[in-house]
């Protein structure tokens, strides 16, 4: 069963004391508050930066750490408009995502994909606060974050930063132990809100299993996936295990297909490309999907 869209007027959103959902339904972003500092993980797109501004100056918070899960565009585009408002806040991201950022191609698909999920929320009735960016966010001076680091925010509240594998370089998860809240970013796929996930292996297939198993041996109470919304209690396990589970059949449904891989590749897309997804040009998509088949072919090896 399809799970209703988040209204706007719902963000931001306790989901534990002290631990917020920013943004909007489409892109999440997580304030996590202790006694002494805060932290933001994800920093979203650039469309997005004035309403998380306005999310956070509700609440009365300028964050003491900015934490970019991972340097695609729909999770760093966000983060010049917020250093710029916080020129305060320590921005932390994982080994290899100054690599990923600053790679002669990155900057054309970056902006490219900024302006046309700019252009898709006015078109679902977000509008954007700021232009799309010109050029690829500065992560100089930012602090790099190589093996699990615990930020502690004061009052037991510690926000542990974990690099994992898998999904992207630089890639980032989050877990807040004292209230068992884990922020996954995209480590567990492309998340449709009650319909399941699509996998996202850009990196390593096999990488990105041992992510989601390490995931599930947390254990877990609230799930946070960095798009549409938290699952929560009951739900938790059974989204670990179907997350998993869509992610080796389709590593299967590659190692056993003989046929031309760019028909694959379309055939994939037809069926990723829809609703949520959509925000999204279909010459990402497409190629997210070529990449698929490439690293699902690698675990033949």
């Amino acid at each position: 069963m399809q799970t209703p869209r988040i209204p706007n007027h719902a963000f931001p959103m306790e989901i534990a004391p002290g631990t917020f959902i920013l943004g909007n339904y489409y892109f999440n972003l997580f304030l996590v508050a202790g006694s002494e500092k805060t932290a933001l993980f994800e920093t979203g797109v650039s469309a997005g930066v004035d309403q998380v501004i306005g999310q956070l100056d509700a609440l009365g918070i300028c964050p003491d750490f900015l934490v970019v899960s991972h340097p695609h565009t729909d999770h760093i585009t966000g983060l010049p408009g917020l250093k710029a408002c916080y020129p305060q806040a320590q921005v932390l991201a994982a080994q290899g995502a100054v690599e990923f950022i600053t790679h002669p191609k990155a900057e054309p698909g970056l902006i490219k994909e900024d302006r046309f999920i700019s252009s898709s929320l006015m078109a679902s009735g977000i509008t954007p606060g700021r232009p799309s960016l010109e050029s690829v966010p500065d992560l100089s001076g930012h602090t790099v974050v190589r093996e699990s680091l615990d930020l502690d925010l004061g009052g037991g509240t510690c926000l542990t930063l974990m690099p994992v594998d898998g999904h992207s370089p630089g890639n980032l998860i989050a877990w807040e132990k004292e209230k068992n809240i884990l922020l996954c970013s995209d480590s567990l796929g492309f998340h449709y809100p009650g319909r399941g996930f699509w996998p996202l292996f850009f990196t390593s297939a096999r990488s990105y299993i041992d992510t989601m198993d390490m995931m599930a041996d947390l254990d877990p109470d609230i799930l946070c996936p960095a798009h549409h919304g938290p699952i929560q209690d009951k739900d938790v396990p059974a989204a670990l295990a179907l997350a998993r589970q869509t992610t080796t059949d389709l590593i299967n449904r590659v190692v056993q297909e003989t046929g031309d891989d760019q028909a694959l590749a379309n055939d994939l897309f037809a069926e990723s490309y829809k609703d949520e997804f959509t925000l999204y040009t279909r010459s990402n998509i497409l190629s997210c999907n070529r990449l698929l088949i490439k690293r699902a072919r690698e675990t033949q090896g």
